[in-house]
This record gives structure tokens, sequence and C-alpha cells, in this order.
């Protein structure tokens, strides 16, 4: 018969004591486990979660400066949106967008990518401190609309064909979602509303995109702050290769043709209480309706503009230049204008442009024409989703600034001037014509031939 070893009382407490730490281990880490997975599917459950918003609605009485009056549905809903709803997919930038309606419809954008919809500093400026904020600045108090057709959206609304989502230039969450039917083969505007982006979410996703603290650029993008006139290195820009050889004519002594937008937003014009050319337009006591929070037409705050500065056009250059985002060849166009009445010099400048991209076109359809806002690597006014996500603004050559005789930056907004239009007008491509969209695109406030040699 074996004989077990006798242990002692003290071998025996410690030989208890081990297996008890062992079990209290066992334990421990399996409760560790456990609070580590419920805290993983917590966290998992509210990035599910939906962000929901308020969607405003306005009537004609209260915007009755609304432009889509008398160019609307004879369906048109006043009331309309009620909420909307954004959900998270495996993509940062990608979401989902669901509107509601007050009869429980509901029109969705599924996978919408919105990256370019984040003001996006250009990498080509990045280290120059005063263009990177003058880039942001004016690509967020520019308006940005994008319109999704039928095979871009869902709905279970058939009559819908064209939902539009814009983020317009009052500040980082002021959005809006339009809705449009086919009426007697016009696409008219069905319903309209208004609505905050989640506010923590866009700074998380301009921290994402320009690897910058939001915080840098909170105070402006939330609130209009006027952007000091400092001067302006176009030497960043772009690299000067050569002169383009051309000829110029001012036909600002004519008016403009009051088609699309510029026949809907011509009541918005304040003064002159009536006009026959554009020149009469060039004057700084011309004033438009503004545009106020959360994003219409108000005549009752007349904004104010300094449009004499383009009385005088002295002369154009046009530049070959290279820019760093681009190989190509691309154009710097430069505009000297002298004051109506004063001594004050200005320069237009508008760079990385593509020839090859303007369009053919009548002047009778100008509207049509390619179109860009005043800033630095801006997406343009409207654009087709397909456009909006091929354009990347990261990468832009694009620059469209007022500069003083030192060219020191001008603010466009006090100007009164959004963006050029431009657009060959004969087939041989030598006829370039520009024309300057006024303050929110009211009027057409110059036109300038340009004769390629």
């Amino acid at each position: 018969m074996t004989q077990l070893p006798i242990m002692n009382p003290l071998q025996t407490k410690i030989e208890e004591m081990n297996k008890q730490n062992l079990l209290s281990i066992i334990i421990l880490t399996i409760l560790l486990i456990s609070c580590n997975t419920n805290s993983q599917k917590s966290d998992q459950k509210e990035e599910e979660k939906p962000l929901s918003f308020v969607i405003t609605n306005m009537s004609d009485n209260e915007y009755p400066d609304n432009p889509d009056i008398g160019f609307r549905s004879k369906n048109y809903k006043n009331i309309f949106f009620t909420e909307g709803k954004i959900e998270s997919t495996s993509e940062t930038f990608k979401w989902n967008f669901t509107f509601y309606s007050n009869n429980s419809d509901s029109v969705s954008l599924d996978n919408l990518d919105i990256s370019e919809l984040i003001p996006t500093i250009p990498e080509s400026i990045k280290s120059d401190e005063y263009l990177s904020y003058i880039s942001c600045i004016n690509q967020e108090w520019n308006r940005n609309q994008i319109h999704f057709m039928q095979d871009e959206f869902s709905s279970n609304m058939n009559k819908i064909v064209r939902i539009d989502l814009a983020r317009n230039c009052l500040n980082s969450y002021l959005w809006e979602v339009i809705l449009f039917v086919e009426e007697e083969g016009e696409t008219l505007p069905y319903a309209h509303g208004w609505f905050d982006f989640p506010q923590n979410l866009y700074a998380q996703l301009f921290e994402k995109k320009n690897d910058i603290p939001f915080s840098v650029y909170k105070k402006p993008m939330e609130k209009w702050v006027d952007p000091k006139s400092e001067k302006v290195d176009l030497d960043i820009l772009r690299t000067v290769i050569d002169t383009v050889k051309i000829e110029f004519q001012d036909l600002s002594d004519k008016m403009y043709p009051l088609t699309g937008a510029r026949k809907k937003k011509f009541k918005e014009i304040i003064k002159p209480d009536t006009f026959k050319t554009m020149r009469d337009l060039q004057s700084d006591s011309t004033l438009f309706a503004t545009f106020s929070s959360p994003g219409f037409y108000n005549k009752k705050d007349p904004r104010k503009t300094e449009l004499g500065r383009l009385y005088h056009l002295k002369n154009v250059e046009l530049l070959k230049i290279k820019t760093k985002s681009s190989r190509d060849t691309l154009y710097e166009m430069v505009l000297e204008f002298k004051h109506r009445v004063t001594d004050k010099e200005t320069k237009l400048v508008i760079g990385g442009l593509n020839l090859n991209d303007f369009p053919m076109l009548s002047e009778q359809e100008v509207s049509n024409g390619w179109k860009n806002a005043m800033g630095i690597g801006n997406h343009s006014f409207y654009e087709g989703y397909t456009k909006h996500i091929e354009t990347k603004s990261k990468n832009s050559s694009y620059y469209a600034m007022f500069l003083d005789k030192d060219n020191k930056w001008l603010d466009s907004h006090k100007i009164g001037v959004d963006g050029p239009i431009f657009h060959f007008s004969d087939e041989e491509r030598k006829s370039l014509d520009l024309w300057l969209l006024s303050f929110e695109r009211h009027a057409l406030v110059g036109h300038y031939k340009i004769i390629l040699e």
C-alpha cells in the first residue's frame, strides 16, 4: 500500500490560497471579457443609431420673396416635410439620408458620399495659412447644390423625378432639401425644406477631411467673420509660362438675357428700380435681396454692393500657367478695372481654367455656361451627383479672387460678385465670353468678350 505524503499545515494553507487565487483570476478574466464585449456592443449600437433632425417648412407669407413663386408645381406643398434621419454606413463619408413628409411619405438617398460637401483645403496651398483660410471660408460661404435623378434616389412617391440637396451659404450646418416633379415637360419644385446638419458630425468629418482641428475654423464657419485683406502671392497658386495674345471688348452696355435663374431672381434686384443695361448695375448704389437664415431671400434687408469697381475695364490678360495640381497647361485671366467715381483699382483674377471645359453657346444660352464661385478649390453652385463626387477640392487648380492695386485680397461678397460664367460663342472656339454673376446670382453685372488670336 502506497503511503501518501504527509503535508504540514503551512503547505496545505498555501495550496488552498493558490487555488483561490487561480479561481479569482478566472472569474475576473470572465468579467472583464464580458464587460468589454458589452461595452463594444453599446458603442456599436450608439454608432448605428440614426441622427434625427427637424425639417423646417416656410409658407408664402413667411417667404414672400421666394423666387420659385410663379415657377413651381401647380400642386406645390408649402408644408410638406416633418423630419429627417442620417444613418452611418461602413464608410466614413457615406451616409443614408431619409426625409419624411406629413403624409408618411419618404425619399431616401442611400450610401450618399458627402465628402465633397465638406469644405476642403487644396493640398497645393496648405503651407500658406492665409490662402488656406480664404479657400475654406469661401467654400463654406458659397452655395453647393447637388441634384439627384430618379436612378440615384428612392421614394414611395412615383411623381418625384429629382431631389436636390444643398449646403447653403450661411454656415456649416444650414442645409436644404428640394423635391421636383415634371409638369408639361418642365421639371418644377414641389416641396422645399430647411434643416440643420448635426454639428458634432460635421466637425468630425471636417477634421477627417482636412487633418486640422475644426476649432481653427469653427468661428468663421458658423458666423461670417470678415477676413483680413492681406497680400496674395499668386506664385503659390501657379507658375506663368506664357502670355496669350488677345483682343477684348466690354459688352456691359447691353442687357443680359432674362432666362433661367435670372428670370426667376429678377425680382430680387432692389435698386436700381429700373435699368436697361448691365452698366446701370455697375454702381455702389446697387442693392439686392440678402440671404437670411435658414436660407431665404429677404428684400427687407437690402444687401449693399461695391459694383462701381467694375465700371471701367482697363485691360485683360490671358496667361498660360502650370499648377501643382495638374499636369495640363491651364489658363489664368486677369481683368483690371477702375472705379466708376473714385480712383480705386481692382483686379479680377480667375485661374486654373481648362478652356476645353467651356461649352459653345449663344448669348441667350448663357445660363448653361461653365460657372463657378469666387474662392479657391470651389465646387460649382449647381451640379449633378456624378460630377460632384468626381470633382475633388483637394486636388483642384481653380481660383478666383478680387485684388487691389497692391495684390491685397478683396471680399467678393462686399463687392457683390459671386463668380464667373464662361462659354465660347463660335464653333472655332476663338470668341470666349465671360459674364459676371452678381451677389446671390440675382443678375449678370458684366459681359466681356475675349478674342483669341
